[in-house]
């Protein structure tokens, strides 16, 4: 190859890695169809390389204003993987990547974010991912988790103190991601599944262990007795 070719090769290799680079976050999510995964923000800042998404939310979990960076790659497959990471005194640290699509989901993600809403009946705060991964296909079955999920209860339930929270696994169960989730005592449990289309179905057992005015407490708050104690049943949507 003479020198004017090589010359003429190696500036048409540095352009296109110049126009990767500085190729725009916001418009690379529009291509990629981010939208349809559930990834939005309020505002996208930045290139593929180094963005920026400002007050940025999965489905109805908000992750705050992240750093984050496209994998060029997974793009010219038509697919988004987005690493992402939040360093926030108030918020805490939050980390991971989200998958748009093949399949979609979420996968090595640690840290806090709360949850707005709750679980129906049930007021969860805040949610714990250690090493977290959920993946669906294009039907929404879910076919990978791994990882443990910790929610916070930091309102009292009935006199009962869950501010340490309820801890468990994550894993597939019958097309649907679930969380078989339990107390330091063991004697909270809260079983969350969900789909792939953030259509979540909890089912929260407490043992009253023989306390009639605990019972009656929980009744109240619409527990019904079963066989693992007083169950409360709550759907919804992340």
């Amino acid at each position: 190859m003479s020198v004017r070719r090589r010359w003429i090769v190696a500036a048409a290799s540095f352009a296109l890695i110049l126009i990767v680079a500085t190729f725009p976050m916001r418009l690379a999510l529009s291509l990629a169809g981010a939208g349809d995964a559930g990834i939005a923000a309020r505002e996208v800042r930045g290139s593929i390389w180094s963005g920026a998404l400002i007050d940025a939310r999965l489905g109805a979990l908000p992750l705050g204003t992240v750093r984050a960076s496209l994998s060029p790659l997974a793009l010219l497959g038509g697919d988004i993987e987005l690493a992402f990471s939040r360093a926030d005194d108030r918020l805490g640290a939050l980390s991971g990547r989200l998958h748009g699509s093949n399949p979609r989901g979420m996968s090595d993600v640690n840290g806090t974010t709360s949850l707005s809403g709750g679980l129906g009946m049930v007021p969860v705060d805040t949610i714990r991912f250690e090493g977290a991964a959920v993946r669906f296909d294009d039907a929404g079955q879910c076919v990978a988790a791994a990882g443990r999920l910790q929610l916070m209860v930091n309102a009292p339930l009935a006199g009962l103190d869950l501010s340490r929270g309820l801890s468990g696994p994550l894993t597939c169960a019958n097309g649907r991601a679930q969380a078989a989730l339990a107390s330091q005592s063991g004697m909270e449990r809260l079983t969350l599944s969900f789909d792939g289309k953030g259509a979540y179905r909890g089912q929260f057992a407490i043992n009253v262990d023989r306390d009639p005015a605990m019972a009656a407490a929980l009744t109240v708050l619409g527990f019904k007795p079963g066989s693992s104690g007083y169950v409360l049943t709550t759907m919804g949507r992340f």
